[in-house]
């Protein structure tokens, strides 16, 4: 059979030609990595290897820091300057090349969400928006990204607003925010 991911840090082993039947314990916090094998033979059972998986597990977890994210942090690999945000460039099957700003993210389940948005069905400026929307909303309802960027033209509209916020970026380039100065 092999391997099975059980839940979050257990993984299920049934490696026949080897004889080897449990569950694998497994967390790694600030450089650190603890692996634990807990034998379906050394605690009679799958159910009592699970259970004392299970209890090793959340005692690790609450003894360990807690893991570092990268969510919402801009590392040198971003090309937009948002992060989640990218330009996708593919090719069909037929051989043309298509692009598209992608919004993606990490749900609290830890499954990847992803929704782009087609620079020939939308135009460059509005694609952009629309990926940047999708993003900080975490949404990949079309309808809310809409009504969103409808809202927020409106309120922009009611106030003087410099025209040049939500511009795509331009090739290569990477936006940067000016510190903000106080006068006395």
């Amino acid at each position: 059979m092999g391997t099975k991911l059980v839940e979050r840090g257990i993984t299920r082993y049934d490696i026949l030609d080897q004889g080897t039947f449990g569950y694998m314990v497994r967390i790694s916090r600030a450089g650190a990595h603890t692996n634990k094998f807990f034998s379906d033979a050394k605690y009679r059972g799958k159910r009592k290897a699970l259970a004392a998986s299970r209890s090793r597990y959340s005692e690790l977890v609450s003894q360990l820091p807690p893991p570092k994210t990268t969510k919402g942090i801009q590392t040198h690999r971003n090309q937009t300057g948002v992060v989640g945000v990218h330009l996708a460039v593919c090719e069909s099957t037929y051989g043309k090349l298509y692009s598209s700003y992608c919004a993606s993210w990490k749900e609290t389940d830890g499954s990847r969400r992803k929704i782009s948005f087609s620079l020939k069905k939308y135009n460059k400026k509005k694609a952009w928006e629309m990926a940047c929307i999708a993003r900080e909303l975490e949404t990949v309802d079309r309808s809310k990204i809409e009504r969103t960027i409808r809202s927020r033209s409106r309120k922009k509209s009611q106030r003087t607003v410099n025209a040049a916020t939500m511009k795509p970026p331009r090739a290569g380039s990477r936006k940067s925010k000016s510190p903000k100065t106080n006068s006395n």
